[in-house]
């Protein structure tokens, strides 16, 4: 598969070329692409692989949660200060993909690395599908799907306080 068709599957998967994604987010932090590589937690030659068309899509669930992060700070960089913008960084590379609820652990993070994980395996399209096609059969997790799939993170942790008791 060459350059081309890779980016045009990065559009499918996450609504526009990940090296336009990652620049569009790290521009107003005033990040390298080695700083990014960093905070991802994927190796520098990764990064610019996925930058520039030469590896579709980001297998690991943890870097592409930490993908969203990063885009949720980047949107929201103008109103914040250096020191502020440094210490979410530091919190996005610290994020997990665990919480600890009583005796289990639960996947949440502010519901990136759940999106993430089905961001990775289908895109907006294809989720947004699969919700239709469970809304009549098991409502309840088209509802997951929708919520998780394409929600915000307000949406998520809302939808998570909602059923914390089951887990």
């Amino acid at each position: 598969m060459g350059v081309e068709e890779n980016i045009q599957q990065q559009r499918e998967l996450y609504g526009e070329p990940l090296g336009d994604l990652v620049r569009r987010a790290t521009a107003p932090l005033g990040l390298t692409q080695a700083t990014t590589a960093k905070v991802l937690g994927l190796s520098p030659a990764m990064l610019s692989h996925l930058m520039t068309g030469q590896r579709v899509k980001i297998a690991n669930p943890i870097a592409l949660g930490r993908l969203h992060a990063l885009v949720e700070l980047g949107a929201a960089a103008g109103g914040l200060t250096r020191s502020q913008i440094d210490e979410r960084l530091d919190e996005i590379r610290e994020l997990s993909s665990e919480m600890t609820t009583g005796a289990r652990t639960v996947t949440v993070d502010g519901g990136a690395a759940v999106r993430g994980v089905l961001r990775a395996v289908a895109s907006g399209r294809e989720l947004q599908q699969a919700v239709e096609a469970l809304r009549e059969v098991a409502p309840g997790l088209a509802e997951v799907l929708e919520v998780y799939g394409s929600g915000t993170d307000d949406e998520i942790r809302a939808h998570f306080a909602s059923i914390r008791h089951l887990l």
